[in-house]
């Protein structure tokens, strides 16, 4: 039997009805090291969003195809709002869904009033 690619199956979960991604354990497990590490810039974005939202104006898209942002987003809000993950792990996961959904880095601007 094939083995899954694992970014193959990072936007494929199902985002529950109060957070939480069906497959976010099984993300947590195969995410690459790189996104657990403390001084990595996407999870320590994914933090910042998770603590204090975010003005997402200035995001680089890697896809132009709104549907595909559009399971991007929920896949992301899914994990940053569940609570079945540690919050290493959650940062980890969403850190490195960034990675995937973003081409740079974005410097953090504070959410709309």
């Amino acid at each position: 039997m094939k083995e899954k690619d694992p970014v193959e199956i990072l936007f494929s979960g199902k985002p529950g009805y109060f957070g939480g991604l069906s497959n976010e354990e099984e993300l947590a497990q195969v995410c690459p090291g790189e996104f657990k590490k403390k001084e990595n810039p996407w999870s320590e974005y994914a933090s910042r969003l998770f603590f204090g939202g975010a003005n997402i104006s200035n995001w680089k898209w890697a896809t132009d195809n709104q549907e595909e942002r559009k399971q991007q987003l929920a896949c992301l809000h899914g994990v940053l709002g569940g609570f079945a993950l540690d919050h290493k792990d959650k940062e980890a996961v969403a850190g490195w869904m960034l990675s995937k959904i973003l081409t740079e880095v974005p410097e953090y601007l504070e959410p709309k009033k």
